[in-house]
C-alpha cells in the first residue's frame, strides 16, 4: 500500500515544496480575510438605501445588486485591476482582487441582511415603539438582535464561498495559493500532487472557518 501510494501520490515531494505552499497559503488567507471585512461592512452599506421607501435611492442599489450578482467575478476582478488606471485610480494587484471580491460578495450579503431584517414580524416594530422608542432605537435594539440570529447561517455560507472565490485572484498575478500550485506545477510537472494538495488546503480553510461560524451561531443563540 505504502509502494502504490509514493507511486500515485509523492508525499515527499509534497513536503519539500510546503514552505512555497505555506506562502501562497498566507496570502490567501489575507486576501480572504480582508474581503471578508470589506464585504460584510459593504453589505450593511447597501442594504439601508435598498430598503429604503424612496425609489431614487433604493433604485440605483437595486440595479448595482443586479449586475454585481449577475456578472461572473473573474471580469470583476479584471475590470477593476485593468479599468480603475484608466482613470487614474490604479490600485495593487491586492487591492484590486479584495475590492472586487468585496464588492460582489457585498451585493450578495445586502440582500441576506435585507431579508433578515424582513423576517422579523412587524408586531416587534410595533412593541419597540409603543415602548416610546423611534424607528432608529427600534432597528438597533429590538429587530436587529433577532435579524442577525437568522442571517449567521447565510452570511457563513457566502463566506466559505468568498474564501474559495479567493483563488481568481491569481489571474492578476497574486501569487496565493492557487498561483504558487500552477508555478510547482510548471517547475515539475506533478499536476496531480499540487491539485491534490490545493485542494486540501481549502478544505481545510473552509472547514475551520465554517467550524468558528458554528461556534458563533451557538454563542450568540445562548444569549438571546
Amino acid at each position: 500500500m505504502e509502494v502504490m501510494l509514493y507511486r500515485y501520490f509523492d508525499i515527499r515531494f509534497i513536503l519539500r515544496s510546503l514552505p512555497q505552499f505555506l506562502l501562497g497559503l498566507e496570502l490567501t488567507v489575507e486576501i480572504s480575510v480582508v474581503a471578508m471585512a470589506m464585504a460584510l461592512i459593504w453589505g450593511l452599506v447597501l442594504a439601508g438605501p435598498r430598503m429604503s421607501g424612496r425609489r431614487w435611492l433604493s433604485a440605483p442599489v437595486m440595479t448595482y445588486i443586479e449586475v454585481m450578482r449577475n456578472t461572473p467575478l473573474l471580469l470583476q476582478i479584471y475590470l477593476v485591476y485593468f479599468g480603475l488606471p484608466l482613470i487614474g485610480l490604479g490600485l495593487s494587484p491586492f487591492a484590486s482582487g479584495a475590492v472586487a471580491i468585496a464588492a460582489q460578495h457585498g451585493a450578495f450579503l445586502a440582500e441576506v441582511y435585507r431579508g433578515g431584517i424582513e423576517s422579523v414580524s412587524v408586531r416587534q416594530w410595533e412593541a419597540a415603539r409603543a415602548l416610546g422608542m423611534d424607528r432608529w432605537r427600534a432597528l438597533r435594539l429590538v429587530v436587529l438582535p433577532q435579524a442577525l440570529l437568522k442571517v449567521v447561517p447565510p452570511v457563513g455560507n457566502h463566506l466559505v464561498i468568498l474564501v474559495k472565490d479567493s483563488s481568481l485572484v491569481s489571474a492578476i498575478g497574486i501569487m496565493d495559493l492557487t498561483l504558487t500550485g500552477k508555478a510547482i506545477i510548471e517547475r515539475s510537472g506533478a499536476s496531480y500532487e499540487v491539485f491534490v494538495t490545493i485542494a486540501l488546503f481549502y478544505l481545510a480553510l473552509t472547514s475551520l472557518l465554517s467550524a468558528v461560524l458554528r461556534f458563533v451561531e451557538r454563542r450568540y443563540r445562548g444569549t438571546l
